[in-house]
């Protein structure tokens, strides 16, 4: 018996819209599922975006969000461990089968850096002899026979330092990677917003007290103490200015007023005079204990 043209028409509907789900869903499963979007490849491993999450959920907070603004600077480790335990690997090294599964990679990739790096690392007589020399207006009067093994570690720290690198760098050029960059844009989150240098100059000029904290969306210490300061801003409105300056945007203001590291937190009277200044990271009680000495009410 022939299918009325409505009832046709409505199963073709019904089809079509089933086969789209099922369409989709595959899309979904095999192209959009963060377990197979890959963000690198190294000697055919695989990175993916599951994986990248599941890492940097690992690391402190603080360090996350630095991490989520510029990707590229944690998958730049993930690679490297990812080289160093395929070596490992290659070379047959083994761990202690007792332990669980990110001990064991660790312990993996130290015994590696322990046979590659240094293991072959040496510290003569004669380089300790010519340090304390080069050095003895440092020794504070101690002779070589005290400070003999506090230079010998120093000058093994450096030689590990120059040939870490250089190893990792072999072994980089060796390796097979691909990054997908375009993969990693999308899944990098915007920075916070910082102020102008126009924005700090009228809050000098708003007769209220100012703190201004110089420093950078990359700096650990600096995003320590954001939270701090959006608090304080919100709970001084109306009586003082809190302002955050990335020094990268604003160099020169940055030199204007001498900040040799990051985070420095500057205080101003109502005046717009300096009148303190600390560098690194501060508890809330005592920059608001600076702010009200600056005038704040």
């Amino acid at each position: 018996m022939a299918m009325p043209g409505k009832t046709l028409k409505w199963v073709l509907m019904i089809v079509a819209v089933v086969g789209a789900a099922a369409v989709f869903g595959y899309v979904k499963f095999f192209f959009l599922n963060p377990e197979r979007q890959m963000v690198a490849k190294i000697n055919g491993q695989k990175i993916t975006v599951a994986q990248f999450d599941r890492e940097l959920a690992k690391v402190p907070a603080s360090y996350q969000e630095v991490f989520r603004e510029e990707p590229r600077q944690f998958l730049d480790q993930l690679m490297i461990r990812e080289i160093l335990l395929q070596e490992a690997t290659r070379q047959g090294l083994k761990s202690d089968p007792s332990l669980q599964r990110e001990e064991a990679i660790a312990n993996l990739i130290q015994s590696l850096l322990k046979k590659e790096v240094m293991d072959k690392i040496s510290v003569s007589r004669e380089e300790i002899e010519n340090f304390y020399k080069e050095n003895r207006d440092q020794m504070e009067g101690k002779p070589l026979t005290e400070v003999g093994p506090l230079i010998d570690n120093y000058i093994r720290q450096m030689k590990a330092k120059e040939k870490m690198g250089s190893y990792l760098v072999a072994l980089q050029n060796q390796a097979k990677i691909e990054i997908d960059e375009k993969r990693i844009k999308t899944i990098a989150v915007a920075a916070p917003a910082t102020d102008t240098d126009q924005e700090f100059k009228n809050a000098l000029k708003s007769g209220q007290p100012v703190l201004v904290d110089f420093g950078a969306n990359s700096c650990i210490p600096c995003r320590q103490i954001r939270p701090i300061l959006k608090e304080i801003k919100k709970e001084y409105s109306g009586k003082a200015h809190v302002v955050v300056i990335d020094i990268y945007k604003f160099k020169e203001l940055a030199d204007d007023y001498r900040v040799q590291a990051i985070p420095t937190l500057v205080f101003f009277d109502k005046s717009g005079k300096e009148v303190f200044r600390h560098m690194g990271a501060w508890d809330k009680a005592s920059i608001v204990n600076k702010l009200k000495e600056a005038g704040a009410a």
